[in-house]
Parts: C-alpha cells; structure tokens; sequence
C-alpha cells in the first residue's frame, strides 16, 4: 500500500532531516576524536594527560548537556513520522536510520562519559541524550529487522530473491 503523496514527500523530507541532524552528531565525535589526537597531545578524557607536547589544553571543545538533549528531543520529533509511515518497502530507509543512530548514539555515549562536566546537573542532561539517543537506535533496530524480514516475505511471494540471500549467490 503505498502513501499519500504528502505523507510519501513529508517521510523522506523528515528522513533526509533526521540523518543529516545524526551524522552531524558522529561528525562531532570524529573531529573530537582527531583534533584532541593532534591539538591536545592525545588526551581525550579527563584524568589521562597529554602523551605528548600539547598545542591546547584539554578539552578540545565541550559539548553543552542542554544542546545534546535538544539534539535528542529533535531527533526523537524527526524520527517519529519516519517510524508511523513506515511500511515494508522502507527496510532499507529504515535499516540506515538506525546505522546513523547507532552511530549518534555512540557519540552521544562518549561526549557522556568523557567529557569534564561543570556540575551534576550538566553530567545529567548529557547521560540522558545519550539514553535517548540508545532507546532510539534499540526501536529503529527492531523495526528494521521486522521490516527487513517482512520485505524478504514480500519478496519471495513475488518470486524475488530475497535481500538477506543475496550474498549466498555471490558465492556459488
């Protein structure tokens, strides 16, 4: 069954939103990652010093607990639509709205546990963007292994190969 034409456009625009907002937050974590390797002497966590002669001091930038629940918040509001309007030939979508939210979910997991936090209250708000950001990776996973199973079904009564067999023929 197919969508709308205004739910279709709606879906893929708040998709396109959805995994640009998550990358950015990867991207985040890697130019944390290589500009604390090369600027402050490899030291990316508190308590560890520099291994070698530091450029900046430690930490390289911070990020604010309020922006990385704003950053959850809008996720979780982007992705809802994506989640509603989904249907069996979203497997795919679906499976890379999860690669990225792992991936989010990742950073947001790091920034939690190593960055130096200025208070309670601050530690807090980053610990909960990080649980936000792994429930929704846990949902996105789950319906996309529901989808991905539904569309090899689809599939194989339409007498397609099944995505998840295609490797196999690869090797005969």
């Amino acid at each position: 069954m197919a969508l709308p034409p205004s739910d279709a456009r709606w879906q893929r625009r708040a998709t396109t939103t959805y995994l640009l907002l998550r990358l950015a937050q990867a991207a985040t974590l890697i130019v944390y990652l290589v500009g604390s390797l090369l600027l402050t002497g490899g030291q990316f966590k508190q308590g560890q010093g520099p291994m070698w002669g530091e450029v900046l001091y430690f930490p390289l930038f911070s990020v604010p607990g309020w922006l990385m629940v704003g950053v959850s918040v809008l996720g979780v509001l982007l992705v809802t639509p994506v989640l509603v309007l989904a249907r069996v030939s979203d497997a795919g979508r679906i499976g890379g709205a999860f690669a990225a939210t792992g991936a989010a979910a990742a950073a947001s997991f790091m920034f939690a546990a190593v960055l130096p936090a200025e208070s309670a209250g601050e530690l807090a708000l980053r610990w909960t963007a990080a649980w936000t950001d792994g429930g929704v990776a846990i949902v996105l996973m789950v319906l996309s292994l529901v989808l991905s199973v539904r569309s090899d079904r689809a599939r194989e009564r339409a007498g397609l190969p099944k995505w998840t067999g295609m490797e196999d023929d690869d090797q005969h």
